[in-house]
């Protein structure tokens, strides 16, 4: 079976997958970033090298290392880390300097050209978590009003047009007005703002695929801790691509969605 890099960010789908993986029978060398990968990763992997962001010399050292001939890239990484933490190395440098426009999807494709051409390419995760991968329907106890699915349906359409410009995968409606959309903050910031506006809560939250989403990395994701920041602002709703959405600890995800009276649910195009 073959040895797999896993470059970890945060949440805990790299763990997920490593379980997965190894379960198959392979290898898992693991690349982990510190103050964003949860340190229960050590205990999923083969072996764990801690690096900073930006050191992608020390990310191709480890994954070398480690015999690893294929790799993938799992876990959120906070954007404005990039602008407050992040500590380059000479290679780091060199990659980024082939990056004109540095949005999400022009930096990770740089990165994995260079992993390509170091022998150590990035491939698709999902075949490994099919099983995590949102179901269509309602998943819980409580079904959406009719206004609730309009609104689902329509901000899954405005997730894909803000996602085909490359600026989040998560919009925030509410009457078929869009509250907010995710850009830098990120999905939990995206979601709370939306409640801030919405006043009177009880408003959707829609994640999708962007179009043309190169499956090799940054797949929407949703957890608990999702469900939980929906909650605390208010709102009424989680919607999701099914098929497309990584769906982490779905069984916790619908026992917390039937006590805290969400409606969990996922649609297609």
């Amino acid at each position: 079976m073959a040895t797999i890099g896993l470059i970890a960010g945060g949440g805990r789908f790299p763990i997920l997958f490593a379980e997965s993986a190894r379960r198959a029978g392979h290898r898992v060398v693991a690349v982990a970033h510190r103050n964003e990968t949860d340190p229960a990763l050590e205990g999923a992997v083969d072996a764990l090298t801690w690096v900073k962001l930006g050191q992608i010399g020390h990310i191709l050292d480890a994954l070398r290392a480690g015999g690893a001939t294929q790799s993938v890239m799992l876990g959120a990484i906070t954007k404005k880390r990039f602008f407050t933490d992040a500590m380059l190395d000479a290679t780091g440098l060199r990659v980024l300097a082939r990056v004109g426009i540095r949005s999400d999807d022009n930096l990770l494709r740089a990165m994995a050209r260079f992993l390509d051409e170091e022998g150590v390419p990035i491939t698709d995760p999902t075949p490994f978590l099919q099983d995590r991968l949102a179901p269509e329907g309602v998943m819980g106890r409580h079904q959406p009003t009719d206004d609730e699915r309009a609104d689902a349906a329509y901000g899954l359409e405005l997730a894909r047009g803000i996602g085909r410009l490359d600026l989040g995968q998560t919009v925030v409606v509410k009457d078929r007005v869009a509250l907010a959309v995710e850009a830098l903050e990120g999905t939990d910031a995206c979601i709370r703002r939306g409640g801030e506006l919405a006043r009177s809560g009880g408003f959707v939250v829609a994640k999708a695929v962007k179009p043309g989403q190169d499956r090799r990395f940054d797949l929407p994701a949703v957890g608990p801790d999702t469900l939980e920041t929906l909650r605390e602002a208010g709102g009424r709703v989680l919607a999701v691509e099914a098929g497309a959405t990584l769906v982490m600890d779905l069984e916790r995800m619908i026992a917390y969605a039937d006590k805290a009276k969400i409606v969990l649910m996922g649609l297609r195009e």
